[in-house]
């Protein structure tokens, strides 16, 4: 699917983020609308407003972690490198990472509005992806996962993962955090094989 008007300066912005280009202090409408080279209204005309904006950009990263969760599981990683994955991708791109964690949106309204028609189908595909790897209750332990690898990425890049007497740098106690974690929520076994489509197929400019 080719990338229309709309999808563009999603895009631009989704990138620049996961380059570091764009900082979190930056994600307001004027400072978008300059990076991108426009007035603000293109960020309401096609958007709705910043929400309608950012809530794209949100879902453009929970896209590529969920594929890039899903190639390790094809590659058949087991839950513990899933888990240091996740990990990975919020210490490697800590102001995305914030845009889809930390940020509050008005999800009511964005709702009302119609504009989070993939966050249902996207959660369904973590936890699809938690059952493959044996969970009993998947959707519960998708809940956890998330909350407990959230938690330790926080940790790690507040400089807090290592406040024990260890000389272990922050990174390394937090990737033993997450495999601990996937052991205590996850059987120590490989995942079964996918159903289709993947968790990551899905064009990751389309809304959230």
């Amino acid at each position: 699917m080719g990338v229309t008007d709309a999808d563009e300066p999603v895009e631009r912005v989704f990138q620049a983020l996961c380059e570091g280009r764009l900082a979190r202090d930056e994600l307001t409408a004027r400072k978008i609308a300059a990076f991108l080279g426009q007035t603000t209204m293109v960020l309401y005309h096609h958007f709705g407003s910043l929400d309608g904006f950012l809530i794209r950009v949100d879902g453009a990263g929970w896209r590529r972690l969920a594929g890039l969760l899903e190639a390790r599981a094809r590659a058949g990683g087991d839950a513990r490198s899933l888990a240091v994955a996740y990990v990975e991708f919020a210490l490697r791109h800590p102001d995305l990472y914030w845009l889809m964690a930390e940020r509050r949106f008005d999800r009511a309204r964005l709702r009302e509005e119609g504009r989070l028609r993939l966050a249902r189908p996207l959660w369904g595909g973590f936890v699809e992806l938690l059952r493959r790897y044996g969970s009993a209750r998947p959707s519960e332990d998708t809940h956890v996962l998330f909350a407990g690898l959230h938690g330790i990425a926080m940790l790690a890049l507040s400089g807090r993962a290592n406040l024990g007497e260890a000389p272990a740098p922050d990174e390394e106690v937090a990737f033993a955090a997450a495999r601990r974690l996937a052991d205590l929520v996850l059987p120590a076994r490989p995942p079964e094989p996918p159903l289709p489509p993947a968790i990551g197929d899905r064009d990751p400019r389309r809304s959230a």
